[in-house]
């Protein structure tokens, strides 16, 4: 017997044999291309505006160093160019890796996946640099506030050296 679904099924001459009432009918799979990388540029871009903006803010919060930080140029493309802003103060330089990220969970409630190859990655490419400070700010897709995931230790550090310059500051205000 003929079948009229012969030019469109995707099963022709594999399973006719079995086919009873078109039940093995499967039509042809819709061919696809390759997606543009517009979509991939358009995070890229979002990513590096994140890091300028960082970078900027940074800056401008430690405005007597007059702009330390700077953003590490084809951060992640190239293997030389580590960390996304690196800072050079005399006291606290340090290597930053920005993440901006976020999805919804099931119930609709924004959240970010912190993963453990990103702390790493960034406290050996500090180590290469000679850098003690490092940190990982991150930012929900959509949001203006910024977050730092950062490791314990290296904040304890901050404040260790927060304390003695305020003690130093304290002693040479008692001398003058």
């Amino acid at each position: 017997m003929e079948c009229k679904f012969a030019e469109e099924c995707a099963n022709l001459n594999k399973s006719c044999y079995k086919c009873f009432n078109f039940n093995m009918y499967s039509p042809h799979k819709e061919k696809t291309t390759l997606r543009t990388r517009s979509n991939q540029n358009k995070h890229i871009k979002q990513g590096i505006d994140f890091e300028n903006q960082g970078t900027k803010k940074y800056n401008t919060t430690v405005k007597q160093a007059k702009e330390v930080a700077r953003r590490q140029i084809a951060s992640g493309a190239l293997h030389f160019a580590l960390g996304d802003m690196i800072t050079e103060e005399e006291i606290t330089a340090s290597l930053a890796e920005f993440k901006e990220r976020g999805s919804r969970d099931a119930r609709g409630v924004k959240q970010i996946t912190i993963k453990k190859e990103w702390l790493d990655g960034i406290k050996k490419e500090a180590s290469q640099m000679g850098k003690e400070y490092y940190f990982l700010p991150f930012r929900f897709k959509g949001s203006d506030t910024d977050y730092v995931a950062i490791e314990f230790d290296v904040i304890l550090s901050y404040v260790q050296t927060i304390q003695t310059l305020v003690e130093q500051i304290r002693l040479l205000q008692k001398e003058e």
